[in-house]
């Protein structure tokens, strides 16, 4: 799909673009094209109404340190353009690409994100799906299909873990913590 045609659908939905820019800490009409062509996201017509699907693999990554218990949280996402997200998020997550199945998707979701290659297997919680409007794409409502995991570290693997992740291709960097996990 060409970028005017992808325009044009949006624009057919109402979908105000303006917002629509890495400046104000959105992402822009051509990373949703590029989502599209990397298999990571698709459209669909759902009673009259677009929709962005996308398939993601949420993984719960825990520590325990002594005898607390430490969530791994994506704390805030800062941009080249100095804008800042806070982000707050309690899994890790990626969207699941069209070739991959939710098992192989999880691995590559802790090397990408906080570049920790790993034998042990995360255990799988069950599957969910969630209707909202996009905080990175205003306006676009969004089906998630979320595959849901955790895992427990050790320490040893505490130490392999990278708690940033520098994205240049896109333009910006996310900040990871531990939090001491509540029940």
């Amino acid at each position: 799909m060409k970028i005017n045609q992808l325009k044009e659908r949006l624009i057919e939905f109402n979908i105000n673009l303006e917002q629509w820019c890495h400046s104000q800490g959105k992402k822009t009409i051509e990373d949703l094209k590029s989502e599209i062509e990397n298999g990571e996201t698709t459209l669909e017509i759902i009673n009259n109404q677009l929709f962005r699907i996308v398939k993601v693999t949420s993984i719960q990554v825990q520590v325990k340190l002594g005898n607390q218990l430490f969530n791994l949280v994506e704390d805030q996402q800062i941009f080249f353009t100095g804008a800042v997200r806070k982000r707050g998020f309690q899994n890790l997550a990626e969207k699941i690409k069209s070739y991959e199945n939710p098992d192989v998707a999880v691995y590559r979701t802790l090397e990408e994100e906080i570049n920790l290659k790993i034998d042990k297997k995360p255990l799988f919680l069950g599957k969910t799906e969630e209707i909202k409007t996009s905080l990175s794409y205003p306006g676009l409502n969004s089906i998630y299909k979320v595959f849901n995991y955790s895992i427990l570290l050790n320490q040893e693997e505490l130490a392999k873990i990278q708690f940033f992740e520098y994205q240049k291709d896109k333009g910006k960097i996310s900040l990871f913590t531990l939090v001491p996990h509540l029940n």
